[in-house]
């Protein structure tokens, strides 16, 4: 089944765009989008205007942008979940669109046989929204926290409350225990995972620097149960700055495409379901030397990092 992946498009309509013109090039059946789907703001006098702003990118283009994109390309199931920045991620689903699937701490069972699970939550970063962040686990380290942090007000109006983020994470369950709660495989050699976090440790997870800070419990969590392939995001520049845009733990074949950095295009990649392996192909960095690092197109302009 032929598949498209690409994660953290940002409430970037041009990326959407591109989306949708390659699941018309690749003849995609499924397209899956690993979080951080809509616009964020990175400053703080900003942040009360999020939700509100998100949402009207839900309700003007990408509910209708989602509808186009099923009716007019050979792609008929989409599945999401939300990343670190998507506050109003909940607005998606208020009304029911055949073929729109969320997968965020949810499994879904394809007609060829193959499963998705879905998760959202990544390790304490130094932004503000912290709705689909956790610990990882008790003995995680975090990086220097805005103090306040903000999440959605639980009555789900459009206004975010205040939290100091070391009172809450410690309130929360760690990431660690909700991978031991998300539905269990019904066979790993046909499991894919979801995740918005990479594993720590891999070509997947380095910001500027070469510091990993994905999540431990994420990669202890794929070496016991080695699925067939993870799918992550998050840290837009980790592709870059490694090399690689995939990476082996044990048997898994876990892929974070990237975004915003030397290729001004779409960051996706796409494959076939049943040979992953083998037919996974990147929009921006598709050739791979021997030691299976991918090489920059010559065409490939210089852009500025932008982060998770």
């Amino acid at each position: 089944m032929k598949t498209l992946y690409t994660s953290d498009l940002h409430g970037e309509p041009h990326l959407y765009r591109e989306l949708s013109e390659l699941a018309i090039s690749s003849s995609a059946k499924i397209a899956v989008l690993g979080g951080d789907l809509l616009p964020s703001v990175r400053q703080i006098g900003q942040c009360r205007q999020m939700i509100p702003r998100q949402k009207n990118f839900i309700e003007q283009f990408l509910r209708p942008f989602f509808k186009e994109l099923i009716e007019t390309t050979t792609v008929r199931q989409i599945f999401l979940i939300p990343g670190n920045w998507d506050l109003g991620y909940p607005y998606l689903f208020e009304e029911p669109m055949e073929g729109l699937n969320d997968l965020s701490q949810k499994s879904y069972l394809l007609d060829n046989g193959f499963q998705l699970i879905g998760y959202p939550f990544v390790p304490p970063t130094p932004f503000w929204p912290k709705n689909y962040e956790k610990m990882d686990d008790t003995e995680g380290h975090w990086p220097p926290q805005p103090n306040p942090s903000y999440i959605p007000s639980s009555n789900r109006v459009d206004q975010l409350v205040a939290i100091d983020p070391s009172h809450y994470f410690r309130q929360q369950a760690t990431i660690g225990d909700d991978l031991d709660g998300l539905p269990r495989p019904i066979d790993c050699n046909k499991t894919i995972y979801v995740m918005h976090s990479p594993p720590y440790g891999t070509g997947l997870d380095l910001v500027a620097g070469g510091q990993s800070v994905g999540s431990r419990s994420i990669r202890v969590f794929i070496e016991t149960y080695q699925p067939l392939l993870t799918l992550h995001g998050h840290i837009h520049e980790s592709p870059e700055i490694s090399g690689r845009y995939f990476d082996r733990i044990g048997n898994t074949l876990s892929v974070n495409p990237g975004q915003f950095t030397s290729c001004s295009k779409l960051h996706a990649v796409n494959f076939e379901m049943e040979n992953s392996g083998e037919t996974l192909h990147h929009t921006c960095f598709a050739t791979r030397d021997s030691s299976h690092n991918f090489k920059f197109h010559a065409n490939q302009r210089k852009q500025s990092t932008r982060n998770s």
